[in-house]
């Protein structure tokens, strides 16, 4: 298997970590906006606007990666 291959695999699973925490400090930023907490709520959002920033870079990433996986592939099927 290419390296390429595996490396687009690798960053898919990285994503897909991000799409959690992504999803899990907004539902807690939420829950420390309701409870009035705003300190918190803040940092929260730091922290979700850093997930979303790596998020981006790993898209970027993948989008190389991916066609440098399917350019690997289609030359081994030759």
């Amino acid at each position: 298997m290419p390296t390429q291959v595996m490396d687009a695999g690798l960053i898919a699973a990285a994503q897909k970590v991000e799409h959690y925490e992504i999803a899990s400090y907004g539902t807690v930023r939420t829950y420390a906006q309701l409870m009035g907490q705003v300190k918190i709520a803040q940092m929260l959002q730091q922290t979700l606007n850093e997930e979303g920033q790596t998020d981006k870079k790993l898209t970027q990433i993948a989008e190389s990666i991916n066609v440098e996986a399917m350019a690997g592939q289609t030359a081994s099927a030759r």
